[in-house]
């Protein structure tokens, strides 16, 4: 049973990383209105995964990238900074979820005791 939830958070952490791994890759779009080759439908596009990106980065990127150093998220040690915010996110979803299953069940038996 003490599995449960590390499976759980392993699942969560795993697709907030391919999640975080495709709005990154997604929001990359290196040409600008005005040179050849511009689609103003992909740069919209690129534009709104930018907006998820920031979403799903929260916390623990936009930390390294402005306010610690740099170096920290340079390379491949940037990838491992990424996993450890999924991490960090499938925590705080499964033991958050996990807490809000408990309350229910204790409301629901509490609703049963009173009858």
């Amino acid at each position: 049973m003490r599995r449960t939830p590390l499976l759980a958070v392993s699942l969560v952490a795993i697709a907030h990383l391919a999640l975080t791994v495709f709005a990154f890759v997604g929001s990359l779009y290196f040409t600008f209105p005005g040179e050849p080759g511009f689609d103003p439908a992909a740069a919209q596009r690129a534009e709104n995964l930018g907006g998820i990106l920031e979403l799903l980065a929260f916390p623990i990127i936009p930390l390294l990238t402005t306010i610690v150093l740099r170096p920290l998220a340079a390379g491949l040690l940037g990838w491992f900074w990424f996993a450890v915010n999924s991490l960090l996110w499938a925590l705080a979803i499964v033991f958050g979820w996990r807490e809000s299953a408990k309350g229910l069940r204790r409301a629901r038996d509490r609703e049963f005791d009173a009858a």
